[in-house]
């Protein structure tokens, strides 16, 4: 394996003896710090370009130059090692320029390949590929495969460390609220996904949230609590009159210790972990704040008339003005739209929560259907969070069809 990885002066001998061969060389170049499967395909299809693939490589030096101290999370030569044990792989190069300029020149390969997010006009080896006409060929992105994205997901774990580190003495709770009688699609929680209860989904998602201290099942129903317990879960019965599921979920916040009550939907299986230590981190970081829920952006531009998705509209930092079902503001001029699809997860302090669900209907949340217009038409602000989560949420046959593809591609 390691005959793979040369040094430059080397190199150029070699692929001086493969150009006499009439082979076609194509080279790339990168900080594969973190190799994932977008750089698999990726290094794949740069070969099939040719018949030699070399993969110029950043030293430790250089990546810290461009992406920050905290890069790379592996060294170089273990990088090395490991993009050349990729069959697909012929040679690899270490270099030390900000850019791969210098080498390109000295070996002028015929192919010099690059990821779709770059654009030829934008790339710094363009004008060296042309002068000694190469050809410069942009492969397309890798659809949900991002060495930045898993970056961030890493760097979110650890602030989610350092917060839960931070705020030992809060505690938060997560609890999904669940009945079987659903006007729509009865027995809802107890409805197959994938060999899993629909419950179970939700509760193992939530579960997978760094900043929750525990996560419980609110419901009035036995069935509902025997499923729960017969997977680890728990499981608190609740009153059968219940006008809503926040009303449920304040009623078994009585009942545990916590000071951050999350009140996550029970038909939401493919929710989002990071969503909601998003909404816990907020609280603990601003302790003014007595709730908080997520946001979006609308996914379609029909889904700004769609009554059954609601959107809200913020103030400049970022509390609720108003929630509906209709499309708002008015788009006379929709390029300064702030409009958002509002995500019905809601994160309470607990003394809040009991004043909240103490509180008379208000005439918005009756006219629009809306629980959580009922806490701004009494004064209180409720800080909205943006994510990138963007639910698929269970409500009809149609949707859990749906929901069971999904979740089937993934397993």
């Amino acid at each position: 394996m390691k005959t793979k990885i040369v040094r430059r002066s080397v190199l150029k001998n070699i692929v001086s003896e493969l150009r006499q061969a009439g082979k076609t060389i194509v080279f790339t170049n990168g900080c594969f710090d973190i190799l994932h499967i977008g750089h698999i395909r990726y290094l794949q299809m740069a070969k099939e370009l040719g018949d030699c693939l070399i993969v110029g490589l950043n030293t430790d030096d250089s990546v810290r130059q461009i992406k920050g101290p905290e890069r790379p999370l592996v060294p170089e030569l273990e990088r090395a090692e490991v993009l050349a044990a990729l069959e697909f792989v012929d040679y690899v190069s270490l270099f030390s320029e900000l850019t791969p300029v210098n080498l390109i020149l000295e070996l002028k390969p015929d192919i010099h390949v690059k990821g779709g997010d770059y654009t030829i006009d934008k790339l710094p080896e363009a004008d060296a590929v042309r002068s000694y006409g190469g050809r410069i060929v942009i492969l397309p992105l890798v659809e949900g495969k991002s060495t930045s994205r898993l970056i961030a997901e890493v760097q979110a774990r650890k602030q989610a460390e350092q917060s839960l580190d931070k705020f030992t003495a809060k505690k938060a709770v997560g609890i999904i609220p669940a009945r079987l009688a659903a006007t729509r699609l009865p027995n809802k929680p107890l409805l197959d996904i994938a060999g899993k209860p629909m419950i179970r989904w939700v509760y193992e998602k939530a579960s997978c949230a760094h900043l929750l201290n525990d996560v419980v099942i609110a419901t009035p129903d036995e069935k509902i609590k025997q499923c729960v317990e017969s997977f680890g879960g728990r499981a608190i019965v609740t009153s059968e009159t219940h006008r809503s599921g926040t009303d449920r979920v304040a009623e078994a916040a009585k009942d545990i210790d916590a000071d951050i009550i999350v009140n996550i939907q029970g038909d939401e299986p493919l929710l989002d972990p990071s969503a909601v230590d998003a909404l816990v981190r907020v609280m603990l970081e601003d302790s003014a704040i007595p709730m908080a829920s997520l946001m979006c952006p609308l996914s379609a531009p029909e889904e700004a008339e769609n009554p059954a998705v609601v959107k809200v509209v913020t103030d400049r930092q970022g509390f609720a003005l108003y929630f509906s079902r209709s499309g708002i503001p008015y788009p006379r001029h929709p390029e300064y739209s702030g409009v958002r699809k509002h995500i019905g997860i809601y994160v309470y302090r607990r003394d809040f929560l009991f004043t909240f669900a103490s509180l008379d209907p208000t005439p918005l949340e009756k006219t629009e259907s809306l629980e959580q217009l009922r806490a701004l038409e009494h004064g209180y602000k409720i800080k909205m969070v943006e994510t990138s989560f963007s639910p698929t949420s269970v409500d009809t046959l149609e949707d859990l069809e749906v929901v069971r593809r999904l979740i089937g591609g993934e397993e």
